[in-house]
């Protein structure tokens, strides 16, 4: 039985050189090969089909500040005790809030310093909202909070709400003062509100300019 087994490799063997040397003289050398240069080929062609994820990377809220709010950026964080992080994309919608409707942005931030201290979901008693204490029910024109109850703890929608009502104020009353003491719900002229958001914006505005803070 060896000796048979022995003679059937030798047949097996004889079998695959006649084989190898057929594919020699019809195809060359590389026809050994031709599968394995099939498969690598169609590997290359795959990873080259594969293109590179390209990831985006998102203007950051401090980009889109302006020098003078950069420098309001870091006098906030001092005197108010706010992370810096937080409060960019506050500043950043104050500026572009403010330029689109018309209203100073340092204004718009004074009433959120005095409003909220930057508070997001600050409320008041009376129904005042977020960050400039917006009270919906005042301004169904402005805001549908029956859609949505939590619009104005959304920083954005608060804040051009909030310049929309400032802006109609100044423009009914002719002055700014005035304006805010409306915004106050005050018709008193020798209430101190005006005054207090005036000098927190003096503040800003010395701060913006790259002053000495002052009033810290």
């Amino acid at each position: 039985m060896l000796h048979f087994a022995h003679g059937g490799l030798l047949v097996a063997g004889l079998i695959v050189t006649l084989f190898v040397a057929s594919r020699i003289a019809n195809h060359g050398v590389q026809g050994l090969s031709l599968g394995s240069l099939t498969g690598a080929s169609a590997t290359v062609a795959a990873v080259e089909e594969i293109e590179p994820e390209v990831v985006e990377v998102a203007d950051t809220p401090s980009s889109k500040l302006s020098p003078d709010l950069q420098r309001v950026k870091a006098y906030i964080a001092k005197r108010y005790q706010v992370s810096a992080v937080a409060v960019e994309p506050l500043l950043a919608s104050a500026q572009q809030t403010g330029r689109s409707v018309g209203v100073d942005p340092l204004l718009l931030v004074a009433v959120m310093a005095i409003e909220s201290r930057f508070n997001p979901f600050a409320e008041s008693p009376m129904g005042a909202q977020g960050l400039m204490q917006v009270i919906p029910k005042w301004h169904p024109d402005k805001v549908d909070v029956k859609t949505d109850k939590g619009a104005m703890f959304d920083p954005d929608t608060n804040i051009r709400v909030g310049a929309l009502v400032l802006k109609e104020y100044i423009q009914s009353t002719g002055s700014v003062e005035r304006a805010l003491q409306q915004y106050n719900g005050s018709s008193d002229p020798t209430a101190p509100y005006a005054n207090k958001v005036m000098a927190v914006k003096a503040q800003l505005s010395q701060a913006a300019r790259g002053g000495k803070y002052f009033g810290a």
